[in-house]
């Protein structure tokens, strides 16, 4: 149970590649494109979090479905993966918005 939310993250950006397969949205459209658009998103994200964290207004809670793992004070890998599931969600329905 301790690595559940990591692996669920990883299973929805499984998902999400597959429908990005099918339709050739991000990746399977222009690699590079699309990997310094998450890229970007992630790394502006991460500095918010790093902001909130530092403000004390972010924290990570304790949870038995988490790996434990932190790669900052308050910053467990499954958040990194959430960062990156949600600019991936969002690059693929603007594409699919605009195409």
């Amino acid at each position: 149970m301790q690595w559940t939310y990591l692996l669920s993250l990883l299973a929805v950006i499984g998902c999400l590649l597959l429908v990005d397969y099918r339709y050739k949205l991000a990746f399977f459209y222009d690699w590079h494109r699309a990997a310094i658009t998450l890229t970007v998103g992630v790394i502006i994200f991460s500095i918010w979090d790093a902001i909130g964290i530092k403000l004390g207004i972010f924290f990570s809670g304790q949870s038995s479905y988490m790996s434990g793992i932190y790669l900052g004070p308050e910053y467990p890998p499954e958040e990194l993966l959430f960062l990156f599931l949600l600019c991936f969600c969002s690059l693929l329905i603007a594409r699919k918005v605009s195409a």
